[in-house]
């Protein structure tokens, strides 16, 4: 494990590159994180999937965007252009140690980032691996902003807002607060536009997507089932897994979901 700053158009990432074991690597990951308190819960979850990639011949790196965990700068500065050059100058330390196949591992709503770099730098990304992404942000922004409106009832205060309100106001290019971060429209206004998007992906070898759900005999959600279905029409190699296990990037105390890292890695072996 090699930790070490990187330095980027929004600042010094914190990053944390996991070497693989192979004297001639087979390849190599940027993990393109969750956003706010999920990517904290989700910290264990991804060093575990990290170091058993490692031992199957992949470097992973791991990186703090601008705003986020070591790197420079406040969450409330952040904004999309921000990260996109972070994932970019990621990618590009990846391929300066001789590193030609590299990839992206985005969880939740770090598959919309990984999609829309991938959109932007067509043919620098080989594959990519999608845990519980999320593919419409419109969709999430209105969740997120949901955690407003339930502090002011669990502080037995009567809402004065609407997440269409919220909405609105970022939209109008005001900063908002929730559960602690602040929101730069910069940064949610962008992503609200986002939404599974198949041109971004024609030019991968292979497009993996993990969902995780709670009850046993686990059915597949229609969302993930159709993205696939709309991908393999269109040559794209294209998967969906469906293991049960604990929701980490939600849950209240910081959880894994072994039988996750235990398909990612029977996947990822399927690769040439």
């Amino acid at each position: 494990m090699n930790p070490f700053f990187l330095e980027s158009r929004s600042g010094t990432l914190f990053a944390v590159y996991i070497s693989p074991s192979d004297s001639e690597p087979k390849g190599a990951l940027v993990h393109v994180p969750a956003f706010a308190e999920e990517m904290n819960k989700s910290r264990h979850m991804v060093m575990l999937q990290a170091n058993a990639l490692s031992k199957l011949g992949y470097g992973v790196l791991i990186l703090d965007l601008f705003g986020t965990g070591d790197s420079s700068g406040d969450f409330a500065e952040a904004t999309w252009d921000f990260w996109l050059a972070d994932l970019a100058e990621g990618v590009a330390w990846l391929k300066r140690q001789g590193i030609e196949r590299v990839g992206l591992w985005g969880l939740r709503t770090g598959i919309l980032l990984a999609m829309d770099y991938a959109k932007r730098n067509p043919d620098t990304i080989s594959r990519m691996l999608a845990w519980q992404p999320v593919f419409n942000g419109d969709m999430f922004v209105t969740q997120f902003l949901r955690l407003r409106i339930a502090a002011a009832i669990m502080n037995n205060l009567a809402p004065q807002e609407k997440t269409g309100d919220l909405k609105r106001l970022l939209q109008q290019g005001q900063a908002l607060e929730v559960a602690g971060y602040g929101l730069n429209p910069e940064l949610m206004n962008p992503l609200m536009k986002l939404k599974f998007d198949p041109s971004a992906l024609v030019s991968l070898n292979s497009f993996d997507v993990f969902e995780v759900v709670a009850a046993q005999n686990p059915q597949s959600s229609f969302v993930y089932l159709q993205a696939v279905d709309n991908l393999t029409n269109q040559g794209i190699p294209t998967t969906l897994t469906t293991v049960t296990g604990e929701q980490f990037w939600a849950s209240q105390e910081i959880s894994t979901a072994p039988a996750l890292l235990t398909v990612t890695l029977e996947k990822v072996r399927l690769w040439h």
